[in-house]
Formats: C-alpha cells, structure tokens, sequence
C-alpha cells in the first residue's frame, strides 16, 4: 500500500500554488450557455465537495479521496483519505496552517512563512480559497505550471462551477488530476482538527 507522506503534502502545496490557468475549450454547443456564464459562484458563505484525485509522480500512481469545506474569507477544511482511511487533515485560516498526518504521526502548526520559503511560492490563504473555488483572477501565473478547470457546471442564472481539476508541471515531474462531487453551497460544514498528543511536530526547514 502506497502511503500518502509529507512528500504528497508538499505535491499537494504546490497544487494549492497552481500557475498559468486556461477553460477547457467546448466543441459542443450545447454547452456554450453554461461556459458563457462566469466559471465562478458569488453571493454564498459556505461551499463545500468532495472528490478524487490521482496523483502522478515519478513513484508512480496514488489515488486519494477528499473533501473540502470553505466558510468564505474564514477557513478552508481538507481531509484526504486513501482506502478508505483518513491519511490527513489540513485547516487553513488567514493567518495559520494546521496539518495533521496520521500515518506518520506527525503535525505541523504555525503559519504560512515556513511553507513559502520552503517552496518558494507565495501561498496564502486568499489564494488556497481562490485555488478551490476556482477563482482565476486571484491566482498566480508560472510558466512551468498548467492548472486546468473543466466541465463546468451550471449553478444558477449567473454563474458556473468546474467539475474537474487538472494540475501538471512542464518538466512532467508530476500530474494531478481530480474529479468533484457533491457540491453544495451555503450548507455548514465540519472544519475542526485537533492535534493527539502522541503526535511529534513536523518542521519543514532545519532549525538555523
């Protein structure tokens, strides 16, 4: 069994840090109303779905499952999940990131300098939530990345929202590729996380 690691946390960082996005281009017609529609829903306080995503490195094929919930502007919840065992859950608010790995047993809090320097790619939390969303004008362009929304959806009169998410690096060092379900809005949704205390600090960087 494959176990998804602190190496998939960061492939999942740098997922969250997507560069240069494009729509799917839509040959049939009948979907041209619903990708004329803005490919973002506004006016909600909650939105949350889960989904499935393979992730493709260099060790192969790993499947994982997950849901995410994101109260706007507040926080964005993240539970990943592979054979149907919770590998890990991450909470983001503006000013800190919690995660919690419970294979390895390991967890990191604090905020969002270390991951930044780490990865060097200015993450925040704005940007995390604009990433889930879909929200495009609010995300880094990188030349390396390509970051993918399609089979947008129609969520009402003025708005769509993406089914799929595909993720990859130039260099093909990496691919993820993620299909939604269960998408809700204004629906309240679990965002708690909480530390065991058996349960050793990660530290991304080595102490100085």
């Amino acid at each position: 069994m494959k176990h998804i690691t602190i190496s998939t946390f960061l492939l999942l960082l740098l997922f969250l840090q997507a560069g240069s996005l494009s729509a799917q281009e839509v040959s049939d017609s009948s979907r041209v109303v619903i990708d004329t529609l803005p490919p973002l829903a506004t006016g909600y306080d909650w939105i949350s779905y889960r989904g499935k995503a393979d992730l493709v490195d260099t060790g192969g094929t790993r499947t994982c499952n997950f849901f995410m919930v994101n109260r706007k502007d507040s926080i964005l919840y993240l539970n990943v999940q592979a054979y149907s065992v919770e590998v890990m859950r991450i909470v983001f608010t503006p000013d800190s990131v919690t995660y919690v790995n419970k294979l390895t047993y390991q967890y990191y809090k604090g905020g969002y300098a270390q991951l930044r320097l780490l990865t060097g790619l200015p993450i925040s939390f704005q940007m995390i939530q604009a990433l889930f969303n879909g929200d495009t004008d609010k995300l880094p362009q990188r030349q390396k990345l390509v970051f993918e929304y399609r089979d947008f959806e129609r969520v009402d009169s003025t708005s769509s929202f993406f089914r799929e998410i595909h993720f990859k690096d130039l260099d093909h060092l990496f691919e993820i590729h993620a299909r939604l379900k269960s998408l809700k809005f204004n629906v309240p949704g679990p965002t708690s996380i909480r530390i065991p205390e058996r349960f050793q600090e990660l530290n991304f960087l080595p102490k100085q």
